[in-house]
């Protein structure tokens, strides 16, 4: 198995879930050079725009002109590209010819001399951010002028909250290969939404997916986690989030950052599929245990909530031309036969979860302004 491998799915991880891992460490033998950029430049940036890399070209620079093109904003900020790809003959990458034509101080582009595969790369990237707060970028995405701003402005609207805010998940846009993202009319929403630990229970979803498109966390807290740990597999992300929101406010953002491009990737293969099923579960079951009313929910809608989750990836693969058979995705070891009466009762709780929360945050939202 390769060590860095960021679809593993280790069992007894998950049972300890909430342990201190340090997963800098599995990444620390190997070097990240500094190729591109002065540090001395910018001092003391407050935010640090991550864009983890590894042999693109094109979609790259997009994605760092998106963020070079950011509207001015009252502090400082530096772009941070670290890149797994090798060096060629002439000890260069793809990504740092792209670098040194921009030409741009507040770049800096950090080469690993081991590919330590796109998962850790997000803690090495994290390792060499300078700001208080670390906002994540995918190689093919794209930030909207304005990301900079609003990451800055909801951040500073809920600094009192009573506990501090840790992670900030970005809307955003979803586009094809074949479309631009453009944002959409109306995308501003009146609300900012708080994710919890009993909401991730009730809906079976952190909703902290993967963090791109100004996906904002707090360094420390970041840190306090230990990073982002792949032997969760393909579900590490949202664990990190699940894991933030014990000691940490997580929120999503009342408008889209930026575009996120859907198009073929490994999320959209039926083995990738099956993993992100049973990982799920595996997380599921660990929220199951933790008090009295987790682990009656968990014994009346456990496997409502997994059909529900088979139902989504199936559609998730449908939208991208897939066509498979439920049978094809369900784990032999899981029971999906649930009572009809348990099917209709989780949707409605479910829902009723949700439109709960969207009121709860309205009306905070009124009383913040």
């Amino acid at each position: 198995m390769n060590r860095y491998d960021f679809n593993a799915v280790v069992l007894d991880t998950y049972r300890h879930l909430d342990q201190y891992v340090n997963n800098f460490k599995k990444i620390e033998s190997v070097k990240s050079d500094l190729l591109w950029g002065n540090q001395q430049k910018i001092e003391n940036p407050w935010l640090s725009v991550i864009i983890p890399t590894y042999n693109r070209t094109g979609l790259l620079k997009e994605a760092i002109d998106s963020v070079l093109s950011q509207k001015s904003v009252d502090f400082m900020w530096e772009v941070i590209v670290i890149d797994n790809t090798p060096l060629d003959e002439d000890g260069s990458t793809p990504a740092l010819r792209i670098i040194e034509k921009q030409n741009d101080s507040r770049i800096l582009y950090f080469h690993n001399e081991e590919n330590i595969g796109s998962g850790y790369n997000w803690n090495r990237g994290v390792e060499k951010a300078r700001g208080t707060w670390v906002s994540f970028l995918h190689d093919d995405d794209i930030l909207y002028p304005d990301a900079l701003r609003n990451i800055r402005r909801i951040l500073m609207q809920r600094k009192n909250s009573s506990k501090p805010v840790g992670y900030l998940q970005a809307r955003v846009d979803e586009f094809t290969d074949g479309e631009k993202a453009i944002r959409k009319p109306c995308n501003q929403r009146k609300y900012i939404l708080e994710l919890t630990r009993l909401g991730t229970l009730i809906t079976y979803y952190t909703r902290t997916g993967t963090p791109t498109c100004g996906t904002t966390i707090l360094k420390q807290a970041f840190l306090n986690c230990g990073g982002i740990n792949y032997d969760f597999g393909p579900t590490a992300d949202a664990v990190l989030g699940y894991q933030i929101m014990r000691d940490y406010t997580v929120i999503m953002s009342d408008c889209t950052f930026g575009g996120y491009r859907w198009g073929a990737n490994e999320s959209l293969r039926i083995e990738t599929a099956k993993k992100l099923i049973y990982a799920d579960h595996l997380l599921a079951e660990y929220c199951y245990k933790l008090t009295v009313f987790s682990k009656i929910w968990g014994s009346v809608f456990e496997k409502a909530q997994l059909d529900m989750n088979l139902r989504v990836k199936m559609r998730s693969l449908e939208k991208n031309g897939i066509y498979v058979d439920k049978k094809e995705l369900m784990d032999p070891t899981f029971s999906y036969k649930t009572l009809f009466f348990c099917d209709k009762i989780y949707w409605i709780c479910s829902r009723s979860y949700r439109v709960f929360c969207c009121i709860k945050a309205i009306v905070k939202g009124f009383f913040c302004r």
